[in-house]
């Protein structure tokens, strides 16, 4: 095992962002609380890293400043084109491998593999156990060797991808796995935050068809907060390359943000010929004509700018969007669902509707890949 040494000690939030820096630079780097036997007593952290690297790492620091924002968000000193793969070893999580090496194909980008990790779950090491083995030193060990543990995994399971390339099952691009300790939602939507990817590629996870009342999945959670487009691949369909984004059906409320999503979606694939369908859901009380306006409006807006991509417009029933947007995506043969998120409220607007949590199952438990964008 690698001899760890401390390279700071900061609050929980600026630990993870440098832990994150760190990675995003190729040093192998985790956290580790001050205070191991009561945690909820201090607020510090230790940042980790391998004896080897701290020259390296330092440099990095020396260079950084945690308080401004915007340096830190653009302290990737590789300024890589990038996606962002998370995975969790599960074959569910693999589901958007395919798609994901074939898009970074397409667009000349790498791949960074996330995997987040407990390591608590890795030492199968509960509360309990942290009360009662009061030895700071064997405590330390236990999350050193977790984190060695972790990073080992990564490493091997990166020759397994290796093998899938050299097979011809997945696209000859580099990549890499990643392995960090936490909440995978909170450090996914964190790592994207520093390493500023093209884009999110993930599966919907296994368990969501098992826990029918779970609010959201960590692909619903990612999709929500992180800052760059998220597509989710649902584990029940074969979704494997670029190509097949095709007839993409665009949910829009007639938000200036739509506009700005149009952008983004636009540029990832500014490399083929798609066809937009621009939707809009039609709600009680509202003129019909009015709604017309609105929505040509948009389509000739997009026509003017994008004019090598096919779009049409369609009003479509809001009293149940479901069953509206699984009748209009069969009829056009729509192959992936796109949509805004508007302050962490994933299209409540568009669906007029309390019932969120049907629309998120929708979303991330249904049959069709989709595009999420935030705006």
């Amino acid at each position: 095992m690698a001899n760890f040494v401390t390279l700071a000690r900061h609050t929980e939030l600026k630990a993870q962002t440098l832990v994150h820096i760190l990675k995003a630079n190729g040093i192998d780097a985790f956290t580790e609380e001050v205070n191991q036997f009561f945690p909820s007593l201090t607020a510090h952290y230790k940042v980790r890293i391998a004896e080897a690297d701290l020259p390296k790492a330092l440099s990095i620091v020396d260079n950084i400043d945690l308080e401004n924002e915007e340096q830190v968000s653009n302290a990737e000193i590789q300024n890589r084109k990038v996606i962002l793969l998370p995975f969790d070893y599960t074959p569910t999580s693999e589901k958007a491998f395919p798609l994901a090496f074939s898009w970074a194909k397409a667009i000349g980008a790498e791949i960074e593999m996330l995997n987040v990790y407990s390591a608590d779950e890795t030492e199968h090491y509960s509360i309990l156990n942290r009360m009662i083995d009061f030895d700071k030193e064997a405590l330390r060990e236990r999350v050193e060797r977790a984190h060695s543990e972790a990073k080992q995994r990564a490493e091997k399971y990166q020759e397994t991808i290796q093998q899938r390339i050299d097979s011809g099952e997945l696209a000859n691009i580099k990549f890499k796995c990643t392995a960090l300790e936490g909440v995978p939602e909170e450090q996914i939507i964190m790592y994207s935050e520093i390493l500023k990817p093209e884009m999110i590629i993930m599966s919907t996870r296994e368990r969501c068809k098992k826990e029918v009342d779970m609010i959201g999945s960590v692909s619903a959670e990612v999709a929500e907060g992180a800052p760059i487009p998220v597509f989710v691949v649902p584990e029940n369909i074969d979704f494997n390359s670029v190509d097949m984004v095709k007839n993409i059906m665009f949910i829009t409320n007639f938000d200036d943000r739509d506009l700005i999503a149009f952008s983004k979606m636009m540029a990832r694939l500014s490399f083929k010929e798609i066809e937009i369908n621009l939707v809009h859901f039609r709600e009680s009380g509202t003129k019909e004509t009015w709604n017309e306006i609105k929505l040509n409006g948009i389509k000739s807006y997009f026509a003017e700018h994008y004019p090598t991509a096919k779009a049409e417009a369609a009003i479509l029933d809001g009293a149940n969007p479901t069953q509206s947007i699984r009748d209009y995506m069969a009829e056009k043969n729509i192959s992936v669902l796109s949509m805004t998120t508007h302050r962490g409220k994933l299209i409540s607007r568009i669906f007029n509707t309390g019932e969120t949590g049907i629309t998120r199952r929708f979303v991330f438990d249904g049959d069709f890949p989709t595009l999420i964008f935030h705006a």
